[in-house]
This record gives structure tokens, sequence and C-alpha cells, in this order.
């Protein structure tokens, strides 16, 4: 089985990364994005689009689709919230011929929460798990904090749920997204305590293309239980994001 994860940047890269889903779709069983919008129109403020579940829905005709929303404050691009008409969040596609469920969506955000180490603006933070035959796949895009890829209060919570809500579901694990942290942190040591953190084992040097200019190279991840057999774990250069995709082929 294949899956492919991929934060799409809202698709800012049009042309380029409908053709990779176009041409991965013909071998990829599950497909797992973050950073996807629905039920608009045009472009928001920066370039992406409004509409980016209903334009991989139609490049995948023979996927059944999922969708999990971001938090309140998930989007933090546009100058008005009065300018969003649109959602925006995680989506997973799975192909047709598998068995398949919705198991579980979270916002791993609560504005009721006073953290004593930030007080400054979250986004993003969600999680979106569906089962795959066997297979538990957690698609999850972690807390985003002022561009903090370090340990936090809430990113260390972050953890701790994300890890417990993928255990309650029966079947083998498969965590992968975009976790808004750094390898050496705790928030991710939990996750390489437990299962086996394939972006260390096969010593993926960037998760972040060459149209992501800043100097911190790591921010997706791939998780599995250990008893999964990988046939093979890849994240190839291409500029279709300010991310890079993550292809896991496993039985």
């Amino acid at each position: 089985m294949k899956l492919i994860s991929l934060n799409t940047w809202g698709c800012r890269v049009t042309e380029p990364i409908f053709d990779f889903i176009k041409k991965y779709s013909e071998d990829t069983d599950i497909f797992c994005f973050q950073e996807v919008s629905k039920g608009g129109k045009d472009k928001t403020d920066k370039g992406e689009l409004k509409d980016v579940y209903e334009k991989i829905s139609a490049t995948l005709p023979n996927y059944t689709g999922y969708f999990c929303e971001y938090g309140e404050e998930g989007h933090y691009y546009e100058k008005s919230r009065n300018e969003i008409d649109f959602r925006f969040g995680l989506a997973c596609f799975v192909r047709k011929n598998l068995n398949q469920s919705l198991a579980k969506t979270i916002n791993l955000h609560n504005p009721e929460i006073k953290w004593g180490d930030y007080s400054g603006r979250f986004a993003a933070g969600s999680v979106l798990i569906i089962s795959v035959e066997n297979y538990v796949i957690t698609n999850i895009h972690g807390l985003w904090q002022g561009s903090i890829k370090t340990d936090t209060e809430a990113k260390l919570e972050q953890s701790k749920k994300i890890i417990e809500l993928t255990e309650s579901i029966s079947g083998k694990k498969i965590i992968c997204g975009d976790f808004n942290l750094l390898p050496d942190t705790q928030s991710i040591q939990m996750f390489s305590n437990k299962y086996r953190d394939l972006i260390q084992e096969y010593k993926i040097d960037s998760t972040r293309s060459a149209l992501y200019t800043k100097s911190l190279r790591y921010s997706d991840y791939v998780f599995t239980d250990k008893d999964i057999i990988v046939k093979s774990f890849s994240v190839p250069d291409m500029e279709i994001s300010d991310h890079l995709p993550l292809f896991l082929d496993f039985e």
C-alpha cells in the first residue's frame, strides 16, 4: 500500500501540484494533505486557492475524500476575518476500492486555555483520523505558534493528545503530516519513543523545498507502528509546495 503526505501550501504552485497529484494517483492508495481550503472561490491574500478540496476531488475521481476544518483561528492570512468565505483544514483521499471510514477529528487548540510560556496567536492544529483496511491513518497539522518550532507547553500537550487519540482506535498506526516541530524536541521524541521515526531512520535532511526561505528545514514527519513492514520511504526534492512530499510504501 502506498501513502503520500504533503502540506499543499494552499496549492499556490497550482499547475505543478495538480500534475503531481494526478501522476501519483496511478499507484497511490492514500493521500494525506494539510493546508486545504474548501468551499470558496478565487484566491486568498497570499495566493492560495480557496477551493483546493474541490479541485483535488475532481483530480481524484476514484477516491473518497475526508475533510477536517482547523479551529477558530485556523486561517491567519486574510486581512479581515469577514473576508474568509471558505473553510481551511486537513484532507485525506482514499482509493474507493479499499475498506475505509472516518474515525475521528479534533482541533488541537482550545482558545479558553492560557499557557504559561506563550500568549501569542495560534493557528492550524487539527487531527483527521481515518481507518483504511486494518490501518489507522492519523493526518495532522500541528499548532502554529508564531513560527516557534521548539517545545512549548501547548505542543507537549498536543503530542500527548495525538498519541492518546490514535491509540484509542484499533489497527496498525501511521501518523503523518506537518508537525510544526524540529526533530530534537521532546514533543517529537514522544512519538519516536513509541513508533518508528522514518525521518530519523532514513536520515532525511530536510522536509522543506527551495520555496521555503527560512533556515529551519524540518516540519513534516511519518511515524509507524514497529510491526508495520516499510518497503520504502523517501522525501523527493520537488518544488510543488514550500514543503516536500513524503512517500511511504508499506504492507
